[in-house]
């Protein structure tokens, strides 16, 4: 595309999409957050984040919890001192090597995250009912590319 068809800031379609793409992922975090908050003890939409990085990917670092869940090593630190009072988590130090910290999830923080799972997954099928089958191909792919789109921001 050359230079002169690349949209201006102030191109009123391009504030559209920018807008369309802000109000998504607005909706997103809301709609996760008000999930997330439903289980007891009421979990944060990053602390689900975390339990998600664990049940997929097992034992963690708090690094590499941090890092897949989006936050900050430090932030991590303190959603898992949090979590490990509530039992959701276990935190030990990895035998030979004192300064790292292996988290893990307990029995009860494998249960809260499939209820969280199972509830989203209820969530969803609403909304795929909601489409066409044309739609559902449709808003699948564009929704993808939106994904990569926002990540690569």
């Amino acid at each position: 595309m050359a230079d002169a068809e690349l949209p201006q800031a102030d191109d009123a379609q391009f504030q559209e999409f920018t807008r369309a793409v802000q109000d998504l992922l607005v909706a997103v975090r809301r709609s996760r957050g008000r999930l997330a908050g439903q289980t007891r003890p009421a979990l944060s939409l990053s602390q689900v984040q975390l339990l998600e990085s664990l049940a997929d990917r097992g034992a963690l670092g708090v690094s590499e919890t941090a890092e897949y869940a989006g936050v900050t090593a430090p932030t991590a630190t303190r959603m898992l001192k949090q979590l490990e009072r509530d039992g959701v988590v276990t935190r030990a130090r990895t035998p030979g090597d004192e300064r790292r910290v292996e988290i893990a999830l307990t029995e009860t923080g494998a249960a809260l995250l499939a209820d969280h799972r199972a509830r989203l997954q209820e969530r969803q099928l609403r909304a795929f009912r909601e489409f066409t089958p044309e739609h559902r191909a449709v808003a699948t792919e564009l929704i993808g590319r939106l994904s990569d789109l926002v990540d690569e921001m």
